[in-house]
This record gives C-alpha cells, sequence and structure tokens, in this order.
C-alpha cells in the first residue's frame, strides 16, 4: 500500500506521467493477496480456538505442523480466489489515481472481490464461534470445572478476537458505503479511492497491532526475553563474585 501510494504522489507532482501497465496490475493483485490472506489467518485463529475447546482431546488438531501446513494453503488459497480479477482484467489503470484498482463502475468485480475476501472468511468465522459458544455451555459442570480455567482463558482470547475481527469489517465499510451510494445514484463520490485506500491501511495497522495484545505466544516471546536478561546479568555476578583475586 505504501508503495501504491507512492506512485499516487508521484503521478500528483508530474501529472504527464502513467504507471499503467501488467506491473500496476500486479502490484494491485498482490495488495488484494494480502488483504485476503489476513481475513484467512483469523479463520486459522478460530480453528485453532475450535480445536483447544472443542476437540481438545485430539492433539494433532493442535500440533506445530499441521499449522504450518495450514498457513501454507492459506496462502495458496488467498493468491488462488484473487486470480479471476486478474485474468479477467479488474484491475484497470485509473489515470487520475495513478495506480490500479477494481472501479466503482465494475460490479462484477468488486461483488467477486467482497465475497472472497469479507463472505466467505467471516461466514466460516461466525460458524466456528458460534459452534464454540454452544458447546461451553452444553458441557456438563463436571467438565466444565475440569477445564474451567483453560476455558476461561481461550473464551477470553476468543473475545478479544471478535473485537478484532469488528475492526477488520470495519475496514471495508467505506467501500461498501461508496458503493451502495454508486448504485442508488450512478455517481461515485469524491476521493473515492482515497477513501478505500486509506481505510485498508489504516485498518490493517490497527489490526496488526492488536494482534500483539491478543496472542498469548507473542506475548510470551517478549516476556522470556524479558526473563534472560536478568538472568544472564545475576549468573555473570555470581561468577565474578566467587573469583579468587590470585586468579584461582
Amino acid at each position: 500500500m505504501l508503495l501504491m501510494y507512492s506512485y499516487n504522489l508521484q503521478g500528483n507532482l508530474n501529472p504527464s506521467i502513467s504507471f499503467g501497465g501488467r506491473w500496476c496490475q500486479i502490484r494491485t493483485y498482490l495488495a488484494h493477496v494480502c488483504f485476503c490472506a489476513l481475513y484467512y489467518s483469523f479463520v486459522l485463529q478460530a480453528m485453532f480456538r475450535l480445536f483447544r475447546i472443542v476437540f481438545y482431546r485430539h492433539k494433532v488438531f493442535q500440533s506445530f505442523g499441521v499449522f504450518c501446513i495450514a498457513v501454507f494453503l492459506q496462502w495458496v488459497i488467498s493468491f488462488l480466489w484473487i486470480l479471476p480479477n486478474l485474468l479477467l482484467g479488474d484491475f484497470q489503470y485509473l489515470q487520475m489515481e495513478y495506480n490500479c484498482w477494481i472501479s466503482f463502475e465494475n460490479l462484477r468485480g468488486l461483488i467477486m472481490v467482497t465475497v472472497t475476501i469479507f463472505n466467505n472468511p467471516l461466514s466460516i468465522i461466525f460458524t466456528i464461534y458460534t459452534q464454540i459458544i454452544r458447546y461451553t455451555r452444553r458441557s456438563s459442570e463436571m467438565q466444565q470445572q475440569r477445564r474451567q480455567h483453560s476455558n476461561k482463558r481461550d473464551l477470553l482470547i476468543l473475545k478479544r478476537i471478535v473485537i478484532l475481527i469488528f475492526i477488520i469489517v470495519g475496514i471495508g465499510l467505506p467501500t461498501v458505503i461508496i458503493v451502495i451510494i454508486y448504485i442508488c445514484t450512478k455517481y461515485v463520490v469524491a476521493f473515492a479511492y482515497h477513501i478505500q485506500g486509506l481505510s485498508i491501511s489504516l485498518g490493517v495497522f490497527i489490526a496488526s497491532i492488536s494482534l500483539i495484545f491478543i496472542t498469548p505466544q507473542i506475548q510470551e516471546v517478549f516476556q522470556s526475553q524479558a526473563r534472560v536478561h536478568p538472568h544472564e546479568t545475576r549468573m555473570m555476578t555470581l561468577a565474578q563474585q566467587n573469583v579468587h583475586p590470585l586468579g584461582y
């Protein structure tokens, strides 16, 4: 997105320049692929919580190798989902924007992207979280007592992820509103593509920072690093104290 904005800035400084061509379409394609992969990463998080809470007895579903394969498939699916838009020429060069976008007049292309990036992963996430909530309510009292601590922790993280998902949903709201206005009035609002790009960039930035605070594994990495250094310092101090003045 920063690269795309740099082209936009250069084009505004020198309006005679044109950045159209195949690279422009590929650049926009890659941006949409990354955006799609972001949403499917939340699908993986939802699946991880599902395996921990509902299918906790099947440890294979929680293994590191399984999720490495899942992350690989996540990127493959993202590349494949957006590929039809590239092949159909939906990423058009807009002279006034100095970038390639899916034009708001191209309703077919916008609907395809909306269904692929927003509708499909959000539907899967909603279904998974609904199953988790139903399972926790159906669990017997004995099971709840035995897994109370683990479930409380997972449900707390679950709530944080749901809040983050609402943030992610908010990323697409400006685009949806602009499309609705165009459908009703046949008029594209001023700075529509700038609003779309800014909402995507800001939303993804907020989501990336928020992931640090809702992912215990990332917090444990920082906490373990903070604990290592004082430990090493104490060990060096003790070692120095034990050294004899004559060197033996």
